[in-house]
């Protein structure tokens, strides 16, 4: 049954979102996917708008928060020109803030013809994450200075100097936030800190969220979510148990050092060895940070970026099988991509038992009619992996 902001609800737990709608943002002009499950896979070609679904579910999660915004800008590279500006003694580039980066067309949208983002629900427009794109004049009087929007239409005519453009960060109708763009402080020690300082208000999270990347969680954040849950021994049994799924002999997992020289140790049954995971591959790293972001999403979002990532195509299923347990248990919404056929199979030998909870779209990124999605049910999926039909 569904309720309020589009989303469901069960008990007490958090609204999940039922559907998804992407306007304006990155590769999306408009993205609707009509049904969402718990747990849901998103495969697709290299550039089909995988990675960028992932970003705008992450920004609705965190309401946009304006370091949000910066981050997923700085971990895609895209303050290249801000940081070759920093190599300059002169600096000669005209560097133009990289948040356009977010927008379709990687620029910023005219004032008057639209092109603000949206991201949220297909059916409850009105609960959706909106940023837009206004100019703002600063008024000057003997009493006071006030920073004011000024009618889009009229922007033109007002001095440059007193002009510039701000993103507006609206949640439910409401205002939440303000970024200024027209200037650009140039980072030094603390660059997330010091080079955009430009918030107005603060935006609460809308709710947990953890994040897998396809580069690993950093050892930092490992230590991070190891603390979270190191007073709650049920929390950590999950997370070696999950390793067990590659090797059953694992007994227990432990973190030595701290912070960037964090490192978790593998303790045998017996204790019989005891061996860094990172000496033990990718895949068995990958299974750590997956079990680990998991347990620490309860009531939230676990955001999974390329799930195969060095597993082998006979532990997926039961990792999958794991997944759709604890997604059920913790009450997490997982999104997680692919452009794996084995990964598809995987998920779907658990999707079949249970496919109320689970949903599958493809993603196809046309270069004259963009992206598009096509869902899948089961029975499509097990018709396309028999005839080795068109999955990725």
């Amino acid at each position: 049954m569904f309720f309020g902001v589009g989303m469901t609800i069960k008990d007490n737990y958090y609204l999940m979102l039922d559907s998804l709608y992407i306007k304006n943002f990155r590769l999306f002009k408009e993205l609707k996917i009509e049904n969402l499950g718990r747990v849901n896979l998103i495969l697709g070609r290299n550039n089909s708008g995988k990675s960028c679904l992932l970003e705008a579910l992450h920004l609705y999660a965190k309401n946009a928060s304006p370091r949000t915004l910066y981050e997923l800008i700085m971990e895609r590279g895209e303050d290249w020109e801000i940081l070759k500006e920093q190599e300059n003694d002169e600096p000669t580039l005209q560097v133009e803030n990289p948040l356009r980066h977010l927008f379709s067309g990687y620029h910023f949208p005219d004032l008057n013809n639209g092109g603000d983002i949206e991201i949220g629900s297909v059916k409850e427009t009105q609960e959706r994450l909106k940023l837009h794109i206004h100019a703002y004049q600063t008024i000057t009087t003997e009493e006071k200075q006030i920073f004011a929007r000024v009618d889009d239409k009229q922007a033109e005519f007002f001095d440059s100097e007193d002009t510039e453009l701000v993103i507006e960060i609206e949640i439910a109708n409401k205002i939440k936030s303000r970024v200024r763009l027209n200037e650009i402080e140039k980072p030094r020690k603390y660059p997330i800190r010091r080079m955009f300082p430009y918030r107005l208000s603060s935006n609460a999270a809308k709710l947990n969220i953890q994040v897998v990347p396809t580069k690993h969680i950093n050892d930092e954040n490992v230590a991070t979510l190891w603390d979270n849950i190191n007073v709650q021994p049920f929390l950590r049994k999950i997370v070696f148990k999950g390793l067990q799924l590659i090797d059953e002999n694992i007994q227990e997992v432990v973190l030595v050092g701290r912070g960037r020289n964090t490192m978790p140790i593998l303790i045998y049954k017996n204790g019989e060895k005891q061996i860094p995971l990172k000496s033990l591959g990718d895949g068995m790293t990958h299974l750590f940070h997956i079990i680990l972001a998991l347990v620490n999403a309860k009531d939230g979002f676990l955001l999974i970026d390329e799930f195969e990532n060095g597993l082998h195509y006979t532990v997926q299923p039961k990792v999958w099988e794991l997944i759709f347990k604890l997604a059920k248990e913790l009450n997490v919404q997982v999104f997680a991509t692919t452009h794996s056929k084995d990964c598809v199979e995987g998920f779907h030998a658990v999707w079949e038992t249970q496919e109320d909870a689970g949903t599958l779209h493809r993603l196809d990124n046309n270069l004259d009619d963009g992206v598009s999605v096509m869902p899948y049910t089961c029975e499509l999926i097990a018709y396309a992996l028999e005839s080795d039909g068109e999955i990725r």
